[in-house]
């Protein structure tokens, strides 16, 4: 069909039937089976390639010199790099790996071992705050494993860092300077504990907390000789700044989310899966015959794994999630992060023994390096899509020659493809405007950086993304948020000057409606710019959801605990007789995690809907011998031990449309000063869990509360005393 031969309603109703098609494959097909993810991607990629073709043949103008000829063929050099890169990943999600049943098996191995081999965990740190390293220190030194030995790296040289190592128990190390920044603080790491010779090396950033299964999960899979590297995805408890600055951490899952729990396991099917740089676990004569983690670029994580892969070994993704970390708060951190990997990705690239200059690569593994470089160099193209109205309306020179008919039979089927087929084939974690926006934030900086490296690719310092920054207050990131903002204006003022009211052309419906989904996509970017508060790390409230006993005096009942954080818990007392005796200031003893048992004070109470929050003020755990702690430092430690070691699910698995839109509303009309929400990483209620009920070692606990009811806190001194059993 061409649209010189069919009328625009004919070409609506082939796109009409064009789209019913591929929602009858986004519905019908399941996207777990390899043969339905073939078919309906090829379905896609046969759609891309005709418009490609259509493309190519039928709008562009003559070639003649001129910028009227230049700028189009431009365009659609850059429009061809995304469409081959969008074809690269749909074959590349033909396979896909779990390797869970391994993991089963390794942690039944390593349980029947006699002596387990040893493990040293090194934690990377060079500038983090206290409360950011204590979450990952003690997480690790809980790690349900008997042969390990915890290192603390610190590339910042902090006494106050080696006093508080020495006091919880674990190993500090420092060096005299920050050669090869993290990858060389890891070689100094395996140079300083080469005495214990621990075959393994389990490698955490100092924002990601393990979680007690880690080692078990994976050092019995390294019986295959040929796996150098097993890497876990990361997994956040805060929102990025994306969700968090468009009210979305309750509807719709962090960007990174798509790469680890879609692509990675798609690549490690091909297998070309590859480090990510924490929450990995790498054997140690692997590294010893690379000599040593590489220190030539700013992403020595995907490096490592290219130079296992010239050695014959390769790096094995298991998609669990097996630890939890920080995600970037500010977006200038999110920006500095996501340039730092671009420049990573290029440097690797342009090394002698990278994966398109070196020896020992298969022509799969350099295929799947070069589709990540792709990834960057399809930023470029944003750029030009914002600005390609702009052009039109100013200048008179349109991206894209093309009538109303042509654009309904080979565009917008083509794009709804792309959005149905990535929004079913990452099972809902791919939400359109929200996925285009989180590319769009840092599409002009990755720009600036591509262009930088290309001229000078190294030599330039690494940056660590900042992390714990007080973040109470509304901040601007006023250069982006004002490129953003005249970007709306000048569209707004283009197309008044132009399609709308001045002149009449083929294409003027064309580009009011590309100037229109300009704007929107440039003003809720411009909305990201404009951050808004985040409360306190400590005050961070994670979803429970745990159904469990509650003591009160000398009886007990049902409850559910909502939410938890290190210092307090919002729980739910479904029994309306008992819900109506709870008041502010009254002691309740509950059991959060297995062995554990916690006092709360409440200290709000809310008897319409019967929900209380409690103040922690003391807890036993069983698990390590039955201590009672009281005091504010103790109970801390002890919390933050058992919370981020057995983190629950702390942010939405799948995109929730309808919520994400409700909260842009609201976001768009609200106040920014009044948009902090307490809890913001409270998501939609996951399923209810019951947790092991002990109510009568639960009840003599409390040993100073009368019967009839429990003692209030203004009668009693302190926190309340444990029986001695």
């Amino acid at each position: 069909m061409s649209p010189e031969i069919v009328t625009l309603s004919d070409s609506i109703l082939f796109c009409a039937v064009a789209i019913l098609l591929i929602l009858a494959c986004s519905f019908f097909l399941d996207s777990r089976k390899a043969s339905d993810r073939i078919l309906f991607g090829t379905i896609l990629i046969v759609m891309l390639l005709n418009y490609l073709f259509f493309r190519a043949t039928r709008t562009l103008p003559e070639l003649d010199g001129s910028a009227y000829s230049i700028w189009p063929r431009i365009y659609i050099g850059f429009e061809t790099i995304i469409i081959f890169y969008t074809i690269l990943s749909i074959v590349f999600f033909f396979r896909r790996t779990d390797h869970s049943g391994k993991a089963d098996e390794s942690e039944r191995m390593i349980c029947e071992m006699e002596t387990q081999p040893a493990v040293d965990v090194f934690i990377c740190t060079y500038n983090e705050e206290l409360p950011i390293l204590e979450r990952t220190i003690l997480a690790a030194k809980v790690i349900d494993y008997d042969n390990f030995t915890v290192w603390v790296l610190d590339d910042g040289r902090r006494d106050w860092l080696r006093q508080y190592c020495e006091d919880v128990g674990v190993s500090y190390l420092r060096r005299d300077d920050n050669a090869g920044a993290k990858g060389g603080n890891i070689n100094n790491a395996l140079r300083h504990s080469a005495g214990a010779n621990a075959p393994y090396i389990l490698i955490l950033d100092a924002d990601f907390a393990p979680q007690r299964s880690i080692l078990k999960r994976t050092i019995g899979q390294f019986s295959d000789p040929n796996i150098g590297l097993i890497q876990t995805p990361q997994f956040y408890y805060n929102a990025d700044p994306v969700q968090h600055n468009l009210l979305a951490s309750k509807a719709w899952v962090d960007d990174q989310r798509i790469f680890f729990d879609v692509m990675q396991p798609s690549k490690d099917g091909w297998g070309a899966a590859f480090c990510v740089g924490t929450s990995c676990v790498v054997r140690r004569d692997a590294l010893e015959l690379i000599g040593g983690m590489p220190q030539e670029t700013v992403t020595e994580d995907i490096h490592l794994t290219y130079r296992l892969m010239q050695k014959g070994l390769r790096t094995r993704w298991l998609n669990e999630r097996l630890s939890v970390g920080l995600s970037a708060e500010t977006l200038s951190g999110y920006i500095t992060q996501r340039c730092r990997w671009c420049l990573g990705t290029i440097q690797v690239a342009l090394l002698r023994d990278g994966p398109f200059l070196g020896r020992g690569y298969t022509l799969m593994q350099r295929l799947h390096y070069f589709h990540g470089l792709l990834f960057w160099f399809c930023r470029p193209f944003i750029l030009l899509l914002l600005a390609a109205p702009i052009l039109y309306y100013f200048m008179g020179l349109p991206a894209i020659l093309m009538e109303p008919e042509a654009f309904f039979m080979y565009a917008l089927p083509m794009v709804g493809g792309m959005w149905a087929f990535h929004y079913w084939v990452s099972d809902r974690r791919s939400l359109p405007l929200f996925t285009e926006v989180s590319q769009m934030v840092s599409a002009i900086p990755i720009t600036v950086a591509i262009f930088h490296a290309i001229l000078r690719p190294f030599g330039r310092p690494f940056k660590v993304t900042a992390k714990g920054e007080d973040r109470s207050q509304v901040t601007v990131l006023y250069p982006l948020a004002i490129i953003f903002l005249s970007i709306i204006v000048l569209t707004f003022v283009g197309m008044l000057n132009g399609p709308l009211l001045n002149t009449y052309h083929d294409l003027d419906g064309f580009s009011v409606a590309w100037g229109m989904v300009v704007m929107i996509y440039a003003f809720v970017s411009m909305l990201v710019c404009i951050e808004l508060p985040r409360i306190p790390l400590d005050d961070i409230r994670f979803p429970l959801a745990l159904r469990t006993r509650v003591g009160y005096g000398s009886s007990a009942t049902s409850c559910m605990v909502e939410e938890i954080s290190v210092h307090d818990a919002r729980m739910v007392i479904p029994e309306v007789r008992v819900a109506k005796l709870v008041d502010p200031g009254d002691l309740l003893i509950f059991s959060p995690f297995q062995d554990l048992d916690v006092v709360g004070r409440v200290t709000a109470a809310d008897h319409i809907r019967q929900r209380f929050t409690l103040s922690i003020v003391a807890l036993k755990d069983r698990r390590n011998g039955g201590e009672i702690r009281k005091t504010p430092d103790a109970v801390r430690e002890t919390m933050i031990e058992r919370l981020f070691s057995e983190m629950p699910e702390a942010m939405p698995a799948q995109a929730h449309p309808r919520a994400a839109l409700a909260g842009l509303m609201h976001r768009m009309f609200g106040s920014p000063d009044g948009l902090m929400i307490d809890g913001e990483n409270v998501v939609e209620a996951s399923p209810q869990v019951e947790a092991p009920t002990r109510t009568a070692e639960i009840i003599p606990l409390v040993t100073d509360a009368p019967r009839r009811r429990w003692r209030r806190a203004g009668q009693a001194a302190g926190a309340p005393a444990w029986s001695a059993s």
